[in-house]
């Protein structure tokens, strides 16, 4: 065999051998490199779901909030029966147009309550729970889920107010 053949042949080896080594250590750094790019996804999801629970924890307080306002504004009697009303209508309207808020013994208690003027203590703490329940599964499907909530922190309001000035605890009998 000829020196130039030999020589070509280890050339081509050399050559062969250095791309080996390049793609291995390219396809090591690579894999390093995806890892550590799963390490930061996970850590930003995480992140992303810290986020969505403080988002949600400020809802509620938010909502809270609100709910306190209108069940002081119902105590103080700053609501007018006008406003009352157009909460009831409007109440009427969404648990008509929603698909299955609860059960329907639920919904038809929720109505009725609405349609009372004259609660007690414990139906207007029922009144209450009803409203959370409802606001809690559609405040996503309907804007207009809180006007359910507001008239009953409302009613709530007005019950503690007539009692209050009865001079009576609320679940004292009336004599």
């Amino acid at each position: 065999m000829d020196y130039g053949v030999i020589e070509f042949l280890v050339g081509i080896a050399t050559i062969v051998g250095f791309m080996y080594k390049f793609e291995k250590d390219t396809r090591e750094e690579f894999r390093r490199d995806i890892g550590d790019l799963r390490e930061r996804l996970t850590r930003v999801e995480d992140g992303i779901e810290r986020l969505g629970e403080g988002l949600g924890r400020l809802a509620n307080a938010i909502n809270g909030v609100g709910e306190a306002i209108v069940d002081y504004l119902g105590f103080r009697g700053v609501l007018k029966p006008e406003e009352a009303d157009y909460l009831k209508s409007d109440i009427k309207r969404l648990t008509s147009i929603v698909i299955n808020p609860f059960t329907e013994a639920e919904r038809r208690r929720l109505l009725e309550l609405v349609d009372k003027d004259d609660l007690t203590l414990e139906e207007a703490e029922e009144l209450h729970e009803l409203a959370r329940k409802f606001y809690r599964e559609y405040i996503e499907k309907t804007p207009d889920a809180w006007k359910v909530l507001y008239y009953a922190a409302a009613k709530h309001g007005e019950v503690l107010r007539k009692h209050g000035a009865s001079g009576k605890q609320p679940s004292q009998p009336s004599t």
